[in-house]
């Protein structure tokens, strides 16, 4: 592909910011990877800046992780680190994020916002409007993690996410939408949850794809076959498999996905901490992280 000045450029870097042991098939898919026992799962969230030839930088948060180690369970994940350790290793800090670009609303994509005080967020109007349906016929039940529609929420994050709505913090979308011309939220309808978005990224040398859990692990794509656990429709999440696939060109290496520890080994990538980074893409005129490292 052709590379021009005049193309949109962005730096894409994925975190693992804490690690988790699920069953194999809750994210690759059932019966097909089922009692094959328990896998080590990242909690991801990514970052996209602008190239440095662009003006001043402006960085993007693609989700922000949970505020805390502790799951709603109460088990401890493993080698939890905060926003601020998690963004040194790509020499930024909480206080450079002015938007966040939130993909949903379950607890480890959208438990921190707090961490992030300066930042617009970005979420589709419908992902927020169905949550709340759903979460007000359940009033009456047990708001426990044996309700099911509870199973992924936390509701001290829709507290917060409501007091960022008063705060004029929250912006909200619908349907595909453009942030900055070469970068793009589309939404994934009754997919992963209601309203999920995914992000396109365009650069000189072909687009990326920041998927979140709209695509859960490689093995999803590489076999066209959903997680186990999701909580919207299946045929409607093989179409999004076969978009982001179609846009890459079948390129796996430009899908940021969002529970595989496939993408620390399979991407560039080093070592900071507790966890790894994944370099999705570095645009012209930024210093390579794994060449550093």
């Amino acid at each position: 592909m052709t590379n021009t000045s005049k193309s949109p450029d962005f730096s894409i870097w994925s975190f693992c910011y804490a690690k988790g042991q699920l069953p194999r098939d809750f994210t690759e898919g059932v019966p097909v990877a089922s009692n094959q026992g328990l896998v080590e799962t990242p909690m991801v969230y990514s970052v996209i800046t602008s190239a440095p030839a662009a003006g001043p930088r402006e960085v993007f948060l693609v989700d922000t992780g949970f505020a805390t180690g502790r799951s709603m369970t109460g088990r401890m994940f493993a080698d939890f680190e905060k926003p601020d350790a998690v963004l040194a290793k790509v020499e930024l800090a909480p206080k450079d994020v002015k938007t966040i670009l939130l993909t949903h609303l379950h607890f480890d994509h959208a438990g921190n916002i707090d961490a992030f005080p300066e930042a617009t967020i970005l979420l589709q109007q419908y992902e927020y409007d169905r949550w709340k349906h759903a979460l007000k016929k359940i009033a009456d039940q047990p708001q426990t993690k044996q309700n099911w529609v509870l199973s992924s929420m936390n509701l001290d994050d829709i507290v917060k996410f409501d007091r960022a709505i008063a705060d004029c913090r929250v912006k909200f979308v619908e349907d595909a939408h453009e942030v900055r011309p070469g970068l793009t939220l589309h939404l994934a309808a009754d997919t992963h949850t209601f309203g999920i978005q995914w992000v396109e990224v365009t650069t000189p040398d072909g687009p990326y794809v920041v998927a979140s859990d709209a695509v859960v692990t490689y093995a999803n794509l590489e076999r066209m076959w959903p997680p186990g656990y999701h909580q919207g429709n299946c045929w409607n999440l093989l179409e999004v498999y076969e978009r982001t696939k179609k846009l890459v060109g079948d390129d796996l290496s430009r899908i940021s996905v969002g529970h595989d520890m496939e993408m620390f080994r399979r991407l560039p990538n080093w070592t900071d901490g507790q966890n790894p980074v994944a370099e999705i893409h570095v645009a012209a005129g930024q210093m390579s992280f794994v060449q550093k490292a």
